[in-house]
Parts: structure tokens; C-alpha cells; sequence
């Protein structure tokens, strides 16, 4: 029996640490928001950079309209931490010619799409973490206090 798509967005959004944080919960409790996440999962699934893309801008405006833009790193988190991202980077290795060789292994094997995707999310993602994480984390200790 093949498990739905709603339970498996719900796990993976878990696994990420959605709960941590009253805003990250948001992922998950508002209804639209977590339908916002099935579709970004179906563009995975089609394998479409376009509507990848396009599912993750959709996050985003929602995220902005709720005042809660940080939450969309969940959506990059989403992606990076997914088969379209290499498992293990080995060290760069110099050619005589003046190349670089870069070696890389992944879990499973991934379409050029698939890897696009991953290196689009990978570079989001390293580009607005810290920044993101910190005011998901001050909004949370901001609203214990």
C-alpha cells in the first residue's frame, strides 16, 4: 500500500524541525501553507526545474503575506536535504591542464533535472539559512517570553 503524499510531506517536514519553533509549526498547521509543500512535492515529482521553482516562489508569497518570510528556508531546507543533493563531496582535484575535477556520490542515481534542482535549492538555501533561522528562533524566544 503506497503511503499518501500529504503523510510523506508531513514526515519530511518533521524531520526538518518544523515543530522546534512556534513558527515552524505554521508549515504544517496552516492548511494552505502545507498544501503550498504537496505541490512543491509533486514538481519534484515531475522533475521540472520550472515548476520547482515556481512551487517554491508560491511558499514564499505566502510566507511574506502571513509576515512570516522566514519560514520559507523550510522550503529550501525541503530540497537540499533531499536525493537531488550529493550524498558525499570528494576533495576538488587540480589537472595538469588547469582543470578542477569534482567527484561526487549520490544516493540513488538523479536526472540532470534532479541535480539542477538540487544545486538551485543547495545555493538558496547556504544564501539565506543563517539569516532565516536566527529570526525563526528570536520569534520563537519572543513569543516564550
Amino acid at each position: 500500500m503506497a503511503s499518501s503524499i500529504y503523510r510523506f510531506v508531513k514526515q519530511k517536514l518533521l524531520s526538518h524541525g518544523v515543530r522546534t519553533t512556534a513558527d515552524g509549526s505554521l508549515a504544517i498547521a496552516d492548511r494552505r501553507l502545507f498544501l503550498d509543500f504537496v505541490r512543491l512535492e509533486r514538481a519534484v515529482r515531475l522533475e521540472d526545474f520550472a515548476t520547482v521553482q515556481s512551487a517554491v516562489v508560491a511558499i514564499e508569497n505566502r510566507c511574506l503575506s502571513m509576515g512570516k518570510r522566514h519560514i520559507a528556508v523550510f522550503a529550501y531546507m525541503y530540497l537540499r536535504f533531499s536525493d537531488a543533493t550529493p550524498k558525499l563531496t570528494h576533495l576538488d582535484i587540480d589537472l595538469e591542464e588547469g582543470g578542477v575535477r569534482r567527484t561526487v556520490d549520490y544516493r540513488r542515481r538523479v536526472s540532470s533535472t534532479e541535480r539542477l534542482v538540487g544545486e538551485w535549492a543547495a545555493a538558496w538555501y547556504d544564501r539565506y539559512s543563517k539569516s532565516f533561522f536566527r529570526v525563526l528562533y528570536e520569534s520563537n524566544s519572543a513569543t516564550a517570553d
